[in-house]
């Protein structure tokens, strides 16, 4: 363990100034997810215009991605990277000015624009400026990990500022200074990140890729199917994912400031377990970990949908956060390392859509039930469709993953 976490400290330059510059993207978007819903809320906005609005905006990053994959090795993954983060920031400052259902329209798709150009940009950057596999899954991780502490950090500032500074405009303070952090953050990545280099191999592996997507040459069957796993994945995590701060403020009838401090112990669990993650996949190997990751997680879902003291409600909660992280960065991680380097722009445009399309509907359905005051069924729904995951990933994923494995690490290139 200790070789483990000394080996993190030696890793490239380009990742340690992406992973030290996660931390303002971590404190914005988690000032953005505590307050959004609750904002939209004051603003006379129910449930499910919520969820139809968090819907729609995940159908634009669907329809958005795969554009934005084939646009990111001709201008520069960084270069997106950065007007993604922007576009976010813009979203904000539209849902703050704004008082009216067409106007939070316009500034979720601000919002979700720039959402997919950071996602189907940054882990390949990530990977970009990482010198080996194993510094892919170890990078990874630890973005994760510091994207959710500061996310709490963020949360938890977010109620404190609600509490200290209560106005009659719902929580535009808060939205204003996520804008804020964000617009330093475009600012400090456009400047500091490395640049990305090709080889004349790779400009020319480049030329080649595009003259066959001329062609009309579709994805491969590999990318279909992993596509097809992360849209079951997401949808599943969106039952709760999207409203997790109006079931704990309803469910608990707690103050924002109570349950910006959950949400930020939450960030804190999240942060050990990315940072365990790579570890874990290492120790156990990969197949056996994302098992009990997946067998974790229907647990600890299925028990949240019953009736329990606010206590174990609370620990189940974070053990829930914990292992939510584990999964995804898990399945992310080695579905991503699975393509070579000239393959992964396509598989993140495909990935983002598949998952955008799970994620909509999941979305708009929690939505309603949460507009009929049902605060336990989406627990519920996110275990059978994590079950359901689980399955497909058995059936279908696992043995392309093991044969990539058994083939002394080659690229599936199908």
């Amino acid at each position: 363990m200790t070789a483990y976490l000394l080996d993190l400290l030696r890793l490239p330059v380009g990742v340690r100034r992406f992973l030290m510059t996660e931390a303002l993207y971590g404190i914005g978007i988690g000032m953005y997810a505590l307050v959004l819903n609750l904002h939209l809320l004051s603003q006379g906005l129910r449930e499910n215009e919520i969820g139809t609005l968090a819907s729609v905006g995940i159908l634009i990053m669907g329809v958005s991605a795969i554009p934005v994959s084939l646009l990111a090795r001709r201008m520069g993954r960084k270069r997106l990277l950065v007007a993604g983060i922007l576009f976010i920031a813009a979203g904000n400052a539209f849902y703050a000015s704004s008082g009216n259902l067409l106007g939070f329209f316009a500034a979720q798709t601000l919002v979700s624009v720039g959402l997919t150009l950071v996602e189907t940009t940054e882990t390949q950057l990530l990977f970009h400026y990482c010198s080996s596999r194993q510094d892919e899954t170890r990078a990874y991780s630890l973005m994760f990990a510091v994207f959710t502490a500061f996310a709490g950090a963020g949360t938890l500032a977010a109620g404190n500022i609600s509490v200290v500074m209560a106005t009659g405009g719902g929580y535009r303070n808060q939205l204003l200074l996520a804008c804020l952090v964000l617009l330093v953050l475009g600012t400090i990545r456009g400047l500091w990140l490395p640049s990305e280099k090709r080889t004349s191999s790779e400009k020319a592996n480049l030329r080649k890729t595009e003259r066959l997507k001329l062609k009309g040459k579709l994805p491969g069957k590999t990318i279909w199917l992993f596509s097809s796993f992360l849209a079951l994945l997401g949808g599943a995590f969106a039952l709760t994912g999207s409203f997790l701060n109006v079931i704990v403020k309803f469910r608990l009838d707690w103050t924002d400031d109570k349950m910006s401090l959950l949400l930020a112990a939450n960030g804190l669990i999240l942060f050990f377990c990315s940072l365990l993650t790579p570890y874990v996949s290492e120790r156990f190997g990969q197949s056996a970990s994302l098992t009990f990751a997946f067998i974790g997680n229907v647990l600890f879902f299925g028990l949240l949908y019953c009736q329990f003291p606010t206590t174990i409600f609370l620990f189940l909660f974070l053990m829930r956060g914990g292992g939510t992280t584990m999964l995804s960065n898990l399945a992310d991680s080695q579905l991503m390392s699975t393509f070579e380097d000239r393959e992964r722009d396509l598989f993140a445009g495909m990935r983002s859509v598949f998952r955008s399309v799970g994620s909509s509907g999941a979305t708009l359905l929690a939505g309603r039930l949460l507009a009929g005051r049902d605060y336990r069924t989406p627990f519920l729904l996110t275990a059978i469709a994590l079950s359901l995951a689980f399955v497909f990933y058995s059936l279908w994923v696992r043995p392309r993953l093991s044969a990539g494995s058994r083939s002394n690490d080659s690229r599936i290139r199908e």
